[in-house]
């Protein structure tokens, strides 16, 4: 069963690679079929399967034999994992995900979002890494995904006993959102635009919405935690001067993906320090 969400994690993951390109390169991401990106020539199917097709034709494409990216199967193998660890997040090992049962169906809603978010931050952190860019059509439409999605739990809650609990997560979810966009624009306006760009802002106000109370605040915290990190690696190792920038996208990908998944554990764990 975790192969088989393995293999459709790594076909969304295929797609996602797509995504990425095009939503910095242009072109139509669903109606126009996939091409070499070096001699533009249409691939076959068989091109197309994930993994497997990079390692039949060794890291080559079969008609101008000019080499393809390690990005295609590294992201690939990311969702199918990412697909695996949600999965088991929300389901466990118990299988409940083939049973069919009505009380499986509300987090089989809340799956789909999870999948969602983390196809989100994954297309993100390829953009920003390889282009430097947060593309304006990708995080608009998944903040409008997202609030929409918070709605409709807003609006599910209305039929049960206890709907308190929701509205405050819809309003806390909306309260980090503008309170991490508005932290992340007033660093821009303090150091002129050198610490992070415009996208980031956008960024940070979709991962405060769709994350919510405490991951959102757990994820922000890693991303800043591992930027910093990379940054002094950087410097030492030479590969980056001091005053230099580095994108500051993938690693908010990173802490987001960690505290979609277990960000509510961390901030639990770290509250138990005290």
């Amino acid at each position: 069963f975790l192969f088989i969400i393995f293999i459709i994690g790594a076909s969304v993951g295929s797609f996602l690679n797509l995504v990425a390109y095009r939503s910095i390169h242009g072109g139509k991401i669903i109606t126009t079929r996939s091409a070499c990106t070096s001699c533009k020539h249409t691939l076959s199917y068989s091109d197309l399967v994930p993994i497997f097709s990079f390692l039949l034709l060794k890291g080559k494409c079969r008609y101008c034999g000019k080499p393809i990216s390690w990005q295609y199967p590294l992201v690939e193998a990311a969702t199918g994992l990412t697909f695996i660890v949600s999965v088991l997040t929300m389901y466990g090992t118990s299988g409940s995900l083939l049973e069919p049962s009505i009380a499986v169906l509300p987090n089989i809603w809340g799956l789909f979002f999870t999948l969602f978010v983390a196809s989100v931050f994954i297309v993100l952190f390829v953009t920003d890494l390889k282009d430097g860019l947060i593309p304006d059509r990708i995080i608009f439409l998944s903040i409008i995904a997202a609030f929409f999605y918070k709605l409709s739990l807003v609006a599910i809650s209305l039929f049960q006993q206890n709907p308190v609990n929701t509205f405050y997560d819809f309003g806390a979810s909306l309260l980090l959102a503008f309170l991490f966009a508005g932290f992340f624009y007033a660093a821009i306006w303090g150091t002129s635009g050198k610490a992070m760009g415009g996208g980031d802002v956008k960024y940070a106000f979709f991962i405060g919405l769709a994350l919510g109370w405490p991951a959102a605040v757990v994820g922000f915290f890693l991303a800043f935690l591992t930027g910093a990190g990379a940054a002094v690696m950087l410097i030492l190792t030479g590969y980056k001067r001091f005053g230099q920038t580095v994108p500051f996208g993938p690693f908010l990908s990173i802490g987001g993906l960690i505290s979609l998944f277990w960000g509510q554990q961390l901030f639990n764990w770290y509250v138990g320090l005290f």
